[in-house]
């Protein structure tokens, strides 16, 4: 890659960085009620601490479902709240489908 494509990548990430805070700090609000509606649930905790790294749909399911105790059909459910609420986002490698967290918790 060339070093100007580089620095229009850095200044792209730049500005998507300062977008993404803009965006948090006009939904402070909203993303508060949403934090405070998942810390109290432990399934959604654990899906989301174990999110940290990509994660395969298959292997998040069964782990969390093992961990909390939880049925894997409420494991799904949950995970696609958390897809929908923004706080997991998933992406497709061939077969495999990952989810990440994407830290609006923090």
């Amino acid at each position: 890659m060339k070093d100007e494509e580089i620095e229009l990548l850095r200044e792209i990430t730049r500005k998507l960085d300062l977008l993404v805070t803009l965006l948090k700090l006009s939904n402070r609000d909203a993303l508060e009620k949403f934090r405070k509606e998942v810390k109290k649930d432990k399934v959604a905790t654990k899906i989301l601490e174990l999110a940290d790294e990509p994660i395969t749909y298959s292997d998040l399911v069964r782990k969390v479902a093992m961990e909390t105790g939880a049925a894997e059909i409420t494991v799904k459910r949950k995970i696609a709240r958390l897809k929908e609420m923004g706080f997991l986002m998933s992406r497709r490698e061939g077969r495999e489908v990952y989810y990440e967290n994407t830290s609006l918790m923090e």
